[in-house]
């Protein structure tokens, strides 16, 4: 059930209203609210496919087993490994072993929760649940279950056993940060998209500068298409009256590849860190092991993604971007660098690395590499044939390109503008004529993206996929 569908709208509103009857009539609120939290998950879940629901059981029942149960690093691993299983099944196995089925909704992202759950409750950093009703909400909850931002235990379960009624500032909110990404998904992920897909749908025929362009460009499809879920996701825990946490920090602000994966996917990347880097030895051990630990965390990273050669081509990059960040930075450190460079170098370097994310396999990303050597010879015939090299006729000429980049260049103006307060924030301090001039642009921006007709015919069948449902 995505996000942006006429049936989750229903949805929705019918759970949000439950929910908040249930705060004002139950005699229990907590236990109420948490049997119809667990009902509403399993529904959107089911809804994707039911034939996923019995692998989010498992997690569910395995994790909840495993905090229980093991007292001592063998069990621990095992029961790791028995969490870990669906995933490696339908991530790595050879497809006709899976018969059929499709890769279950969010697979990576609950089952990262999972282990998190269990290793926490080994290292005695929470408590194990006695009752499973907060596990299995704390595993299953549904705004963040297909994509996340990626939950902790400690944060997320303690906000589950307290009550949750109607707050104003809660839901508007929460309302303004799920408009925000869906403006962020429809008027410039998806903008971008058909520019995209349609230079790397064809490599082979592209021209060197059509990629170069695709690949920049992709770089802020991918981002505005997952932090516009993320905010989307965060904005409905909010309405609820839960912190789901922040996901992205302006990234492409960021003046090294370290400080992009500060701002990039928190929590993954600060999964990764507390449950694979600092668990390796994290930067506490030699020099050597160090880089060897920066390199494994990444390669994890890589290998989460996808079981391609590409992806692990993405991963280490990035591990190697990381190592040669730390050899330089007594050298760098001495450098009068402008912010405005490095920031430029940073995005230069993680767009590099996109390419292999963005292939659909390691042979295809490396014949996005031989193009790009190309440019060069192609600079010479810019002026006989432009339109033709950058493959503007895709996205209608001229007049649709700058069509195109023209919510791209809103949304870089925001970002600027946001990087050190909250666009909730500064909105608040506006005057409410200001205030409401920009809920109505955001509002005729979101009409102009959704389908043209609003009939119910038409919106009922209307839906939007997000990259990151990929994985």
């Amino acid at each position: 059930m995505s996000f942006i569908s006429f049936t989750f709208a229903i949805f929705f509103f019918v759970f949000i209203v439950l929910y908040h009857v249930a705060a004002r009539l139950a005699k229990n609120v907590v236990p109420a609210q948490q049997f119809l939290l667990l009902a509403a998950s399993l529904v959107f879940y089911a809804f994707a496919d039911l034939r996923f629901l019995p692998f989010l059981v498992y997690v569910i029942a395995v994790s909840y087993v495993a905090a229980r149960c093991s007292r001592n690093r063998l069990l621990l691993v095992l029961f790791i490994v028995a969490d870990l299983l669906p995933l490696l099944f339908f991530k790595y196995s050879p497809r006709n072993w899976r018969g059929g089925l499709l890769f279950p909704l969010g697979l990576s992202f609950f089952t990262f929760q999972g282990i998190s759950y269990v290793a926490d409750c080994y290292t005695k950093k929470i408590t194990a649940e006695r009752n499973i009703l907060p596990v299995a909400l704390f595993i299953g909850f549904f705004p963040v279950i297909s994509s996340g931002p990626i939950q902790r235990a400690e944060n997320l379960i303690l906000q589950l056993k307290q009550p949750h009624r109607f707050d104003y500032a809660d839901a508007t909110d929460g309302m303004k940060l799920f408009a925000w990404g869906m403006l962020k998904k429809l008027c410039v992920a998806d903008s971008l998209a058909v520019y995209v897909n349609s230079v790397y749908g064809d490599v082979a025929g592209a021209h060197g500068l059509a990629l170069l362009l695709a690949t920049v460009l992709y770089s802020f499809q991918v981002y505005c298409d997952f932090s516009g879920y993320s905010d989307m996701a965060t904005g409905l825990a909010r309405y609820m009256g839960f912190d789901a946490g922040r996901n992205f920090d302006h990234p492409y602000l960021a003046q090294s590849v370290g400080d992009f994966w500060r701002r990039w996917h928190i929590s993954l990347s600060s999964w990764l860190r507390d449950y694979v880097y600092i668990p390796l030895g994290g930067s506490r051990v030699a020099l050597p092991r160090v880089y060897l630990n920066l390199v494994a965390t990444f390669l994890v990273s890589g290998i989460w993604h996808g079981a391609g050669w590409h992806f692990v081509a993405w991963g280490l990059l990035h591990g190697f971007y990381q190592c040669a960040e730390r050899m330089l930075r007594p050298w760098l450190e001495k450098m009068n660098v402008s912010p405005v460079f490095r920031i430029a170098v940073t995005f230069c370097l993680v767009s590099f690395a996109w390419v292999f994310f963005r292939a659909g396999s390691a042979g295809e990303a490396l014949a996005v590499l031989r193009k790009l050597g190309e440019i060069p010879r192609e600079l010479l015939q810019l002026k006989q044939d432009a339109r033709g090299i950058f493959l503007i006729s895709s996205c209608g000429g001229f007049t649709g390109f700058l069509k195109m980049l023209f919510p791209l260049a809103v949304l870089l103006g925001v970002e600027i503008v946001t990087r050190n307060k909250s666009g909730l924030e500064i909105i608040k301090e506006k005057s409410t004529a200001v205030r409401w001039i920009l809920y109505a642009a955001c509002i005729m921006a979101l009409v102009q993206a959704l389908p043209l007709t609003f009939s119910v015919k038409d919106l009922s069948s209307y839906s939007t996929n997000f990259i990151y449902q990929n994985f």
